[in-house]
């Protein structure tokens, strides 16, 4: 007896939902929208309401948007090409548009450049370990690299990786042309590689071979920091992405 008496209070209750949707949808059609750019409006106010904007903010938001569509929609403007995506338009609205990235420094820089640092000096460790583990003679048959060594080389990567994709990128306004850019890349490696070096010639005093077990803790330990540092902040790429 419940149960019948529940279906169609439940049934009601879905008809006034879709009730609401549908006239929020024939707002947007009452307005003068196309059809297409309605339903977009329609979506990207919806998920508008879920943000924490003031219900100012959000009227202000749409009824701009709406306001450009009207006139835009004449030469065939569409929701979709003008704002792109709903999700990237509702994020673009609440926070703002971002800053432009410069060459060095701006955004996120910093946690990029520790991870990117941890990504080299995970692999290193990892990797001289593992080979020393397995083959201890050849410590004594090789020149194996220092911990010195390895951490120059670590964070010369980590200031440079960040860099790197930013020195062509087109959204920068760049001061030198593309030549002498790609210069600056060139010598940013040679100076790597330079000091890498020079750092591997140290006295084992200042520049100790870690045995294996110690060697792969290390690569262990920078893992777990990335796996940390990806949970925590904004990092583009790299490893375990």
């Amino acid at each position: 007896m419940s149960d019948n008496k529940q279906t169609p209070r439940n049934a009601g209750v879905r008809q006034n939902r879709n009730s609401v949707a549908v006239n929020e949808r024939a707002a947007f059609d009452n307005l003068g929208l196309t059809k297409r750019n309605a339903e977009y409006m329609y979506r990207f106010n919806k998920a508008l309401e879920k943000t924490k904007l003031t219900p100012e903010r959000k009227a202000e938001a749409v009824q701009a948007m709406v306001d450009e569509l009207l006139e835009g929609q004449k030469s065939g403007m569409t929701g979709k090409n003008t704002y792109g995506d709903i999700d990237a338009r509702v994020k673009l609205v609440v926070e703002g548009p971002q800053k432009p990235d410069s060459l060095f420094g701006g955004r996120d820089y910093w946690p990029n450049m520790i991870y990117n640092a941890l990504t080299f000096f995970m692999i290193f460790n990892l990797m001289f370990g593992l080979i020393y583990f397995f083959s201890p003679k050849m410590m004594n048959t090789s020149q194996p690299v220092g911990i010195t060594a390895i951490t120059v080389s670590a964070l010369i990567a980590g200031f440079a990786l960040p860099v790197m994709p930013r020195v062509f990128d087109p959204k920068i306004k760049h001061r030198y042309n593309g030549w002498l850019r790609t210069l600056l890349v060139v010598l940013v490696f040679v100076v790597w590689m330079v000091l890498f070096f020079s750092a591997q010639l140290l006295p084992p005093m200042i520049n100790p071979v870690l045995q294996p077990k110690p060697s792969i803790a290390l690569g262990l330990l920078s893992i777990a920091i990335m796996l940390w540092m990806r949970r925590h902040y904004n990092i583009r790429g790299g490893l375990l992405g």
